[in-house]
């Protein structure tokens, strides 16, 4: 949090390849390069605490420490009304965007992994609390206190403007979230161990235990690509397009 807030923002420049232009042959000895011409772009800061996409602290220390050309090339915030046409999807960028929607930026830089990590330690004091304690008592009283903690320190944070910040993975927000976790999760202990109420939580415990296959089907479109395969017809007549959505 002092180094997201604390650290000072000075102007930066960065450069990108023009596209749909042709690239130009060099020839070095025995090898040939082919060069593309960039466009540069300076983007102004000179700030402290900035929290926006262009100027935040995040992005510096990840262009400073890993390199602008090993960043994510398509960050949320080209999405946004300022850099595309079709906000809130992807699209050209306007004539008159401000310099920063071409930069690149991860959302899983240096800090936000360092708040990640914060993250995962607040799960392993839960386990503790199962390894240590036995009654469900004592258990659900050590995760609702430190949770309704989390969560309201995070929003008390939030108004005094330290904003819930998804992408730079704020302070606030890894506090909101892990608090809004815990309360969840004493939650569903209070009905499955405690009330025993199985059967409600089946397609939940099938989740948990494959929960990697899970993530792997869906973030690399796997499941998606599976049921496009089931059509009649044409491609175009599957089950998505009966529910709906456009693939």
């Amino acid at each position: 949090m002092g180094l997201l807030y604390g650290l000072y923002v000075p102007d930066w420049q960065y450069e990108v390849p023009i596209k749909d232009t042709s690239s130009s042959p060099l020839n070095l000895g025995s090898k040939t390069y082919f060069c593309f011409p960039m466009d540069y772009f300076q983007v102004k800061c000179g700030v402290r605490g900035d929290v926006g996409p262009a100027c935040n602290a995040v992005g510096m220390i990840d262009r400073y420490i890993i390199g602008i050309g090993h960043l994510h090339q398509r960050p949320v915030y080209v999405r946004t009304k300022e850099c595309s046409v079709n906000s809130p999807d992807y699209g050209p960028v306007p004539s008159n965007a401000p310099s920063w929607c071409h930069a690149p930026f991860d959302p899983e830089g240096i800090l936000s992994s360092v708040m990640a990590c914060v993250t995962c330690f607040i799960g392993l004091h839960f386990g503790h609390v199962l390894v240590h304690f036995k009654g469900h008592r004592e258990r659900m009283l050590q995760w609702i206190i430190p949770s309704l903690g989390l969560v309201m320190f995070g929003c008390f944070l939030d108004g005094l403007g330290m904003h819930l910040n998804k992408a730079l993975y704020t302070f606030s927000y890894m506090c909101v979230t892990s608090g809004t976790s815990g309360l969840l999760f004493t939650g569903i202990y209070l009905l499955v161990d405690v009330y025993e109420y199985r059967r409600l939580t089946m397609l939940l415990e099938w989740m948990g235990i494959n929960a990697l296959i899970i993530y792997v089907l869906v973030a690399c479109n796997l499941f998606v690509v599976a049921i496009q395969g089931f059509y009649w017809g044409f491609p175009e007549n599957n089950i998505l397009s009966v529910l709906g959505i456009k693939s």
